[in-house]
């Protein structure tokens, strides 16, 4: 039997690598998750940071893979829920996952890499959204001609544009965005 070549891996340097870049973007925004602080932060060797993750950009889509979203409402739940859920979703990933800094980064587009991993991760989570609501479409409870992709954007840049118009969601917010988007979506009468 040959001995294996090299240190043996340490199985909780994953665990320090993720939760440091992650801490990282929270903290410094995504400018400030780069190999060299990762690896600092984490107590770890550069080539440690690199054997698991081959560049910045990689590193910065498996730290965005972590965030962590409650699951999705239940399908027969009623829309009104299911866009209040959007809105708190919304609200969480900037306030308790990304930090406000890693969204002015994308919304001056300051970091390509950034931007296009958080789209890519934004993506796939609207899609599950849209797949809801087409659900709702074929089951009549929601309008027929309803767009599922404007609708899902809609929820969630709202709370972009309460942040940037008042610094904060204000009293009665949600209400006011799901009862706009209710309206838009209600099933005309047969």
């Amino acid at each position: 039997m040959t001995p294996a070549r090299g240190r043996p891996r340490d199985p909780r340097a994953d665990e320090r690598i993720a939760e440091a870049a992650l801490k990282l973007l929270r903290d410094e925004g995504p400018g400030g998750v780069h190999i060299e602080a990762v690896a600092s932060r984490a107590g770890v060797a550069r080539t440690t940071v690199y054997r698991r993750y081959r560049d910045r950009a990689a590193l910065l889509a498996a730290t965005l893979e972590q965030l962590e979203g409650a699951p999705f409402p239940a399908p027969e739940l009623p829309l009104e829920e299911k866009l209040r859920w959007v809105l708190e979703q919304a609200v969480h990933l900037i306030e308790n996952q990304l930090g406000r800094g890693a969204v002015a980064a994308v919304l001056a587009d300051s970091d390509p890499a950034f931007s296009a991993a958080f789209g890519a991760h934004l993506v796939g989570q609207l899609r599950s959204l849209q797949g809801q609501i087409d659900a709702d479409i074929s089951a009549g409870r929601i309008r027929g001609d309803t767009n599922a992709e404007a609708l899902a954007g809609l929820a969630f840049g709202a709370y972009l544009g309460e942040l940037l118009r008042h610094g904060q969601p204000r009293n009665g917010w949600a209400d006011g965005v799901v009862g706009v988007l209710l309206r838009g979506t209600e099933p005309t009468p047969s």
